[in-house]
């Protein structure tokens, strides 16, 4: 289920979607009702992590995602260098870099005339999504998830789900239901966790043919340009294609994705070059951000990524966020071998020292930069005190 919002395609706030090519042979998987240990909703990094972690420990898991594999997601595809320890914790750190496409080393940043380039603390990569959760899912199968797609998740109660593939219905009863399924998270909503006041911004990305202008551009380095109502981080996911990413403000005047681009171009003459020769012709997009729920665990059920809270893409942290909630998650459940009430106190606690206090020093950073006139203030400053530089780097890869 989708709806439109000036012309973007948005996932809509819930955990079913339409259904679309269907694989004969997972009709095999499916009876009238199953019992699992986990099941996992939705087959992004968190979810298919989860799946692939909990697997290991020798749980019975099912996992299921909307979409056909292969579909694009809103994402910037850029993992940070930080990312690599947990990546590596969970096991997937030569599966991450087998789909990586390049590295990143540099942030350029600008707002209106005054910008600057920093070095980033570690190396990050290039990881597009299409390949990355294709990937995350293979690995899932390979380690005995059932991966069930595409297909919808209803939820019925705490425990139950029923999980429908075409024309056929299974009731699904889990122990654990892990809640993978993006900001707006239908199963935080189901569970009355949903925040009060949701956010009014919404990220968005898009990838296209790369122009000759940006022939020569280097493709380790990450630019990120901030206007008024939004803005814009782009990067070389290859020799052939450019990335581009950011965030609006649905209130704005740059309320739609063309819109912002065409803003940043007005003071970035190699944009405003490239896109004579081309532009993204199908956005991903995602929100309302930010998004952080009331609650994200209890003895039945689990948020991860997304959906357990996201502040903004400024920091480009959303997949090592996604895998270090996954991380987490699978740490409280090795060290209280299974799910309870008291598992889920771990995870949360973990989540909220390890990643939602980072995230609000997001937003902070966000708020004081992704305005032009501060943000050219901290351009300056960044210029002329190396250590400023130095201090915005770590800020923004929290």
């Amino acid at each position: 289920m989708s709806q439109s919002t000036h012309g973007v395609t948005l996932d809509a706030p819930s955990a079913a979607h339409k259904v679309a090519q269907v694989n004969p042979k997972l009709f095999s998987t499916l009876g009238d009702e199953q019992s699992v240990d986990v099941l996992v909703v939705g087959g992004g990094p968190a979810g298919s992590s989860c799946a692939i972690a909990l697997a290991r420990e020798g749980a019975n898991v099912m996992l299921v995602d909307a979409q056909a594999r292969g579909r694009d997601k809103c994402c910037g595809h850029c993992l940070s260098g930080r990312a690599w320890k947990i990546v590596s914790e969970l096991g997937l750190r030569e599966l991450v870099e087998s789909v990586s496409t390049g590295a990143t080393a540099q942030v350029a940043w600008r707002s209106g005339a005054h910008g600057f380039e920093m070095n980033l603390p570690a190396l990050g990569a290039i990881t597009p999504r299409v390949a990355l959760d294709k990937k995350l899912l293979d690995e899932a199968e390979r380690v005995g998830v059932r991966v069930v797609q595409p297909a919808t998740a209803k939820w019925l109660d705490a425990q139950k789900f029923a999980v429908r593939l075409a024309e056929r219905t299974c009731v699904v009863d889990a122990k654990l239901v892990i809640a993978a399924d993006g900001l707006g998270s239908g199963i935080a909503r189901a569970r009355g966790w949903n925040p009060t006041s949701p956010g009014r911004k919404y990220g968005f990305a898009g990838s296209w043919r790369a122009p000759h202008a940006l022939a020569n551009w280097s493709g380790e380095r990450i630019e990120m340009r901030v206007v008024r109502g939004g803005y814009l981080g782009m990067v070389a996911e290859s020799h052939e294609q450019i990335h581009v990413a950011g965030l609006i403000d649905r209130n704005s005047k740059v309320s739609r994705p063309d819109d912002l681009l065409n803003e940043v171009a007005r003071s970035w003459p190699l944009l405003a070059a490239a896109l004579q020769e081309g532009r993204p012709s199908r956005w991903n997009a995602a929100g309302p951000l930010p998004w952080k729920p009331t609650r994200i665990a209890d003895e039945s059920t689990a948020l991860v990524g997304d959906a357990a809270g996201y502040a903004e893409p400024f920091s480009g942290e959303g997949m090592r966020w996604a895998f270090e909630s996954a991380y987490g998650l699978a740490r409280a459940w090795r060290q209280h071998r299974g799910w309870s009430a008291t598992a889920a106190q771990t995870y949360s606690k973990w989540h909220s020292d390890h990643i939602a206090r980072r995230q609000q020093k997001t937003l902070r950073t966000a708020w004081f930069l992704a305005q032009p006139t501060r943000a050219s203030i901290m351009c300056q400053a960044a210029r002329s005190f190396p250590r400023v530089a130095s201090w915005l780097a770590c800020r923004m890869t929290q």
